[in-house]
């Protein structure tokens, strides 16, 4: 196949193959761009911890349980959460909007639908046995 195209133009294997090693170290550089991201984003959640844990001393030594319970409670719980909710499969922002926009439109759907037919009954009248 690389002759036909040298016939066609000389030269365009070599510009195919070029163009195919800069598309591979593009690549490899948004692989190490992510690892890099994902370290820096549990870096940050790990120091956020950490200083939570250190105003909890603090406050716990300076007499306020409720405060230091508040301090690490509530952001470790919106952590949890956060961290939880990223790493499930398949749980994007796309998926997370089209499924009420679904709902929405089924529930439309059977609003717009005529009523059923009343029914009348097939057996004697009430009271006739």
């Amino acid at each position: 196949m690389a002759k036909e195209w040298e016939a066609v133009k000389p030269g365009l294997a070599a510009e195919i193959w070029a163009e195919f090693r800069t598309d591979e170290r593009h690549r490899r550089r948004l692989a190490w761009a992510a690892v890099g991201q994902r370290a820096v984003g549990q870096l940050f959640a790990l120091v956020s911890v950490g200083g939570m844990l250190v105003f909890a001393k603090y406050s716990l030594d300076a007499g306020e349980p409720l405060v230091a319970a508040f301090a690490v409670g509530a952001p470790s719980i919106s952590l949890a959460v956060i961290f939880g909710l990223s790493r499930m499969p398949g749980r994007t922002l796309e998926n997370a909007l089209t499924r009420p926009v679904r709902r929405v439109t089924a529930v439309t759907a059977g609003a717009q639908q005529p009523p059923a037919e009343p029914t009348t009954p097939t057996g004697p009248p009430p009271g006739t046995l």
